[in-house]
């Protein structure tokens, strides 16, 4: 009967429903928090963002100021103006087709396995690093999560290509080759870390192809890593991304940046053992080559989305998110494997096992918090409108404390205690229609 469970399409429907469930309780509970605010304005004017021509002309002001990531912030500005529930909804969705997508990609050709479905949407909802932040806050989700699903749709092709099964990069239709070419320079001109590690992994898949498995790789199949490098090339060396993101090439910096990547690293240690002793007992039970060789390409590209950070001037912790999914996904293809191995099973049981009795406990601890952050920035609202509807102007506000990751307020400056003029506190009070609002420790 178990055995009946776990491979039951009606079950994993029902498990991809609650996620979605979950996520969109999450999504409803988060409100607007720092960058938001700055977003419902244009970055060319200063007025709200209220028409197709008023989006493209903020955008470009922000691809020549800020930085080069102006699809994935005209998303944000887009959603700022519509009501709550119409992201709420959206996001939650995205998060489920990613969940769907690992998914898909680390069992492959093999048998349906609605505990690896659940163990992997443990694995991200305990290990993420600024949980809150990456899946629940309207700005860190267009920019993290909505990388990762746009990522993983243009890799999987490239994957199915490598486990030798026919997709439309070397047999498919011209039109839907070319409209695939077009996809994939607007996923490279997404993100900095999750598209860069997206085309790295397709030209390995590329490349194992051609010299493993010695077969022809078509003009066609490579096109959209062209089409999408272009695209990231267009990102990294817009003027905004050079001026405000970039950290410079000198030996200093670079260590610095170095030594700040690898502290980075040192968050998701969990993930990056579990990944090393599933490597170790994979080879030990010559699990199959080609698998091992798909979770060390999904390594390669975890690895290298960190370290590009290297380069850059600014590594808060969300930017692990692309890291840690992959890296999740390389664990996931090897534990996947492990299942269907007589010596391996139980162990692997009891890992999914340990995963799943883990998330009873964290899953609504997390919500909690994320439900005491809303109440807490409800009641700010309401005590600013009060304090503006009796004509002060000058606001004072007392700044949450979250107590988890899940809330997106937790690594976040909501509002400065001393600086009228900082941003956050700037765009508060423009959109409040307020002189001035500073906060306050409790």
């Amino acid at each position: 009967m178990l055995q009946r469970l776990d491979r039951s399409g009606l079950v994993f429907a029902l498990f991809l429903i609650a996620v979605f469930g979950v996520m969109l309780c999450g999504n409803l509970l988060t409100d607007k928090l720092a960058d938001d605010f700055a977003y419902v304005f244009s970055f060319a004017d200063g007025t709200r963002v209220q028409s197709v021509s008023g989006l493209l002309a903020s955008m470009r002001a922000h691809y020549l100021t800020i930085n080069g990531r102006v699809i994935a912030h005209a998303f944000v500005q887009i959603f700022e103006n519509l009501p709550k529930l119409v992201f709420a909804a959206v996001n939650a969705g995205m998060f489920t087709l990613s969940l769907a997508l690992g998914y898909t990609l680390c069992c492959g050709k093999q048998k349906r396995s609605n505990f690896m479905l659940l163990g992997l949407f443990a694995a991200v909802w305990i290990y993420m690093p600024a949980f809150g932040q990456v899946n629940f806050w309207l700005d860190g989700a267009c920019n993290y999560l909505w990388a990762q699903v746009f990522a993983l749709l243009f890799l999987l092709p490239y994957v199915r290509l490598f486990e030798g099964r026919s997709v439309f990069l070397d047999a498919g239709h011209p039109v839907q080759q070319i409209l695939f070419a077009l996809y994939a320079a607007a996923m490279g001109a997404y993100s900095e870390n999750m598209s860069g590690a997206a085309l790295f992994m397709a030209i390995l898949f590329l490349l194992l192809v051609r010299f493993d498995q010695k077969r022809k790789v078509t003009f066609l199949a490579a096109l959209p890593i062209v089409t999408g490098v272009a695209g990231y090339a267009a990102m990294i060396f817009s003027p905004g991304e050079l001026q405000n993101k970039n950290a410079g090439f000198s030996a200093l910096r670079l260590l610095y940046q170095a030594e700040k990547v690898a502290d980075r690293f040192h968050v998701i240690w969990v993930v990056i053992a579990a990944l090393v002793i599933l490597f170790f007992i994979s080879a030990a039970l010559h699990v199959e080559r080609r698998r091992m060789l798909l979770a060390g390409v999904l390594t390669c590209g975890g690895v290298g989305a960190g370290l590009i950070f290297a380069l850059a001037r600014f590594y808060p912790y969300r930017s692990l998110a692309a890291t840690m999914l992959l890296l999740t996904l390389a664990c996931g293809v090897l534990l996947r494997s492990l299942l269907e191995v007589q010596k391996a099973k139980r162990a692997a049981l009891c890992l999914l096992t340990l995963l799943t009795l883990s998330l009873c406990y964290w899953c609504p601890h997390g919500m909690k918090d994320v439900y005491l952050t809303h109440t807490a920035v409800a009641e700010n609202r309401e005590l600013l409108l009060q304090q503006k509807d009796s004509g002060e102007t000058q606001i004072r506000l007392p700044i949450p404390e979250p107590g988890t990751k899940y809330s997106a307020a937790d690594g976040l400056i909501y509002l400065s205690t001393s600086n009228e003029e900082y941003w956050s506190n700037l765009y508060m009070a423009k959109y409040y229609g307020v002189e001035s609002i500073l906060g306050e420790t409790k």
